[in-house]
């Protein structure tokens, strides 16, 4: 499959860890303080759905996705049908939600590193829950110009920063290649344990002078620039 490379450049050499402090600071602050209050947030979750359902609305809110689709809404109203919605999905995925966080806080790993810190057999089953769990979200963000995609793997990043990855449809359709979420979490898993192997740097700290301190969250952000051009334009 004829992927996009992210971490490194089309030659095979690694991105500098110059250039990717680079690129969190030009990413801008809407994006690095929004990912910051949930990387905070949602460090634990509430069993009544709340923390998820405000982190996300932050997450929703600060990619543009209330302004138009499922999620549009403005003030008051907008934010009662927002809440409404969110609710609705914590009642589908909310008890592998609060799993995949348990076995996470129980495991006492850097939550920071999380992703490559857990074993093999771990990771698989995270990223399988991660993905069911998008699965399962897709029936309240399909419209009908979007398979629901984007949304859907947004707010399970909202949540689980420390594992998943906020796509978004140039990302799905022109590096990634592909609609499966969780072959997009192994694949960045193994690009991350490769660049930091070459570099001998770890990809978190590059985001933390911004609040990006999981690895996906600065991930996200090379995976945002790596996008074509002409695509990302539109």
């Amino acid at each position: 499959m004829n992927t996009v490379p992210i971490l490194f450049d089309a030659k095979g050499h690694a991105i500098s860890a110059k250039r990717i402090r680079q690129l969190v600071v030009m990413f801008g602050k809407k994006y690095n303080s929004a990912t910051g209050d949930i990387i905070r947030d949602s460090r634990e979750l509430a069993a009544d759905g709340q923390v998820f359902i405000k982190c996300a609305m932050r997450i929703l809110s600060s990619f543009g996705m209330t302004r138009s689709g499922k999620f549009q809404g403005s003030g008051t109203a907008g934010e009662a049908s927002l809440k409404k919605i969110l609710s609705a999905c914590w009642d589908v995925i909310g008890n592998q939600l609060l799993a995949v966080k348990g076995t996470a806080l129980a495991s006492r790993l850097s939550r920071e590193r999380y992703l490559l810190e857990i074993s093999k057999a771990e990771r698989d089953w995270a990223i399988a829950e991660v993905w069911d769990m998008t699965k399962r979200l897709l029936p309240f963000t399909m419209s009908k110009s979007s398979y629901g995609l984007v949304g859907a793997s947004k707010i399970v990043f909202s949540v689980l920063p420390e594992i998943a990855l906020p796509i978004d449809n140039v990302q799905w359709r022109e590096v990634f290649k592909t609609v499966d979420l969780g072959d997009v979490i192994k694949r960045m898993a193994a690009e991350i344990e490769r660049w930091e192997s070459v570099t001998g740097i770890l990809l978190n700290e590059l985001g933390s002078s911004e609040r990006l301190t999981t690895l996906p969250s600065v991930y996200n952000v090379v995976a945002m620039d790596a996008r074509p051009k002409r695509e990302a334009a539109k």
